[in-house]
């Protein structure tokens, strides 16, 4: 458990970063147990996010199919804010 922890820190979470010193690397850790916690949704918790289940809420595979119909939706408004929409096609002026 504590290797995918690990891995998901390194590839998800500092993606190459290091950190500068120990101050900013605790910092770092401080922010990645609140994004894996509450921010992360894995497959295994069918759209829930750990915290979510540790307060009660049970994993169900159908809500995981209706986070998975809202996040299309959501999809074009989504990439179009990522990415400042500097492709003019489909972009709301």
């Amino acid at each position: 458990m504590s290797e995918s922890t690990h891995s998901i820190y390194k590839t998800e979470f500092l993606n190459g970063k290091y950190s500068l010193n120990e101050k900013t690397h605790l910092k770092d850790l401080e922010r990645f147990v609140d994004y894996y916690n509450s921010h992360r949704y894995p497959t295994d918790l069918f759209g829930l996010t750990p915290l979510e289940v540790v307060n009660g809420k049970i994993p169900d595979k159908n809500h995981f199919k209706e986070k998975i119909q809202e996040a299309r939706k959501n999809r074009v408004v989504v990439n179009q804010q990522f990415n400042d929409c500097k492709i003019a096609v489909g972009c709301n002026s």
